[in-house]
Order: structure tokens, then sequence, then C-alpha cells
């Protein structure tokens, strides 16, 4: 069986690195290495780390990194990368937590898939910081698959479209992160970019198995998107929207654009990045962008270009609605 490299990325995570590495430590597959990059945490992660391969020593740890400064999610991965040896790649925030059987599961999976799959994506269970159950990533029926239909086809617009992959879920074919030279160093944040990169030669394909424990946390990359002002992964998304203006090859390709760059737009204006929705609305101007330009967001424009905030409102509503 195929070697699969676990690049295994820490930053204050230290109150779940434990049963991160148990559930790695405990796979039912057993030919993979882990490369461990602990990213300057100002917590204990570091510590936690040491104890913990001083009390599980094990063959397969290749090497383990310890950075004085950050150097962000992006750079710290790359930097795993290029030590890798195996035929595939896993993305493990050790926040996560995977499923026994995880790795067996994704490699007979991936060994199936003709050379042009670059990324398997799965099914997640999201749970809290006290690892209890909240939801699934997809809805499940009584036999645990999937009650969604899951984009098969034209991935570069299915990504433009929605948020349809559970990031922690994906593996990775290495020669395909090798070509695009891995996560793109100069953003906030990582799987859009390589979505959007990769989708333009490579295929995607979905397993339809629950692999693993998605932690959502206050820490959680994904609550920083709802910060107000100076927001960084609204200001990368925009860099990765800008880029896949110039990947649109038809009609609807551009109408999904234009959907996506205007909900990020009033992203933007209710959190209070007004330069940043300036910058949204100013690539909604391209050809073949503005005449999807719709009342909402000419409304939201004019609030923002008048400095009326709503984030009171909006983060209400958050709550409400994701938090509740």
């Amino acid at each position: 069986m195929p070697l699969v490299s676990v690049i295994a990325l820490s930053y204050n995570h230290a109150p779940f690195i434990e049963e991160a590495f148990q559930s790695l430590w405990k796979q039912s597959f057993q030919n993979w290495e882990v490369i461990i990059v602990d990213d300057a945490s100002t917590d204990n992660s570091p510590e936690i780390i040491r104890q913990f391969l001083h009390q599980n020593p094990c063959q397969k740890v290749k090497t383990c990194i310890f950075h004085k400064e950050n150097q962000g999610n992006c750079k710290s991965f790359n930097e795993a990368l290029a030590l890798c040896e195996g035929k595939y790649v896993i993305d493990f925030a050790l926040d996560d937590v995977m499923h026994p059987q995880r790795l067996e599961k994704q490699v007979l999976f991936f060994e199936k898939q003709p050379e042009k799959v670059g990324l398997i994506f799965s099914n997640a269970q999201i749970i809290d910081e006290k690892s209890r159950f909240l939801k699934y990533h997809y809805p499940i029926d009584r036999y645990g698959k999937a009650k969604v239909k899951v984009p098969q086809e034209n991935f570069f617009r299915a990504v433009l479209e929605r948020y349809f992959i559970c990031p922690p879920t994906m593996m990775f074919r290495k020669s395909m992160l090798q070509e695009l030279g891995g996560y793109n160093e100069n953003l906030a944040y990582e799987d859009f970019d390589l979505w959007i990169r990769a989708s333009q030669e490579y295929d995607f394909a979905y397993l339809d198995e629950i692999t693993t424990l998605y932690r959502k946390h206050k820490s959680s990359l994904s609550q920083k998107f709802y910060q107000k002002k100076q927001n960084i992964l609204l200001l990368s998304t925009l860099q990765v929207l800008q880029k896949a203006y110039h990947f649109c090859k038809d009609e609807q390709d551009f109408k999904a654009l234009a959907r996506n760059i205007q909900y990020h737009l009033r992203q933007s204006y209710f959190s209070e990045n007004f330069e940043i929705s300036e910058k949204y609305a100013q690539l909604l101007e391209k050809e073949n962008l503005k005449r999807y330009k719709n009342c909402l967001t000419k409304t939201v424009l004019w609030l923002a270009e008048n400095k009326l905030s709503l984030s009171k409102l909006y983060q209400m509503y958050y709550r409400i609605r994701y938090v509740s």
C-alpha cells in the first residue's frame, strides 16, 4: 500500500493535541509517516507535543519542528511538504480527530481514482471544544450516507458557488501539490485558493464516509471571518477571487463569481471592513460581472460609503443563526 504523509500542524492547540495524536496512532492503516510542526504556539503546545512523543515513541515520526516565530499555516505546511515522501498527503490540524479507519478508507478510495483526481474529501462530524457532537458537515440518512447532492463535476464553478468541501477531510495527491507549488504563502488561509488553482487541471472526488471529527472552537480559523476591522481572511479571499476572474470561461462561471463577490462584500461591510468592501465593489465592476450587481449590493455599498454600521445587528444574527 502507498505511503501517506501526515503533516500535523499545531498553533495553540494544547487542549486537543493528545486526542489528535491518539487518533493518528490508532489508525488501522499503518503505512504512514508524520511531520509535526508547531508554529510558535503561545500556550504550552510544544511541551505537550514533546511529552506525548516521549510517552508514545513511534518510528513513523519523521521530524518535529518547533518554530521560534510564527510563520503562518501556509508557510508551515509547505516547509513540511518538502520533507514528505508519501504518495498522498494529509493536512492534519492538531485540534481535529481522525476516525480509526480514515487512512485505510481514503487510500483504498484514492487508489481507484484516475490520475486526474488530485484530491479527495469526505463527510465529517462537527464537534465542540469538549468533543461533543454538534452536527454533520453533510446531513446523513439512517445508513450514514449524505442526504445532499455533493458536486461531482465542474469543480471550479462549484467552489465559487458554495462552500461544500470540508477541509480537514481532504487527502491530496502529493504530485499535484508539488505541481501547484503547495499553499500560497501570501494568503492568510489556504483551502479556497488551492481549490481554485487545482480545479483548473484536476478533478476532485467525494468519498461518502465520515472520516473526521472537525472541531469548532473560539480560536478556529473559520470564526475569524467575522472579525471586525482589518480582517485578513476577507482580504485573502478577495485576492483569490481576483485570480478566479481570469479563470472564468463562460457566463455561468462569471455569474457564480459575481454571487461570491457580493456575499463577501456584504461580509466585509457588516464586519466594518469598509475599505475591503470597496475593493470587492471595484472587482464587481469588471466586464462580465457588473450586470449581476443586485439591489441588496447597491444598498450595502451606499451604507458602506456613508460608514453606517449595522455590525451589532449582524453579530446578533450570526449568534442566533450559527451559534445557538
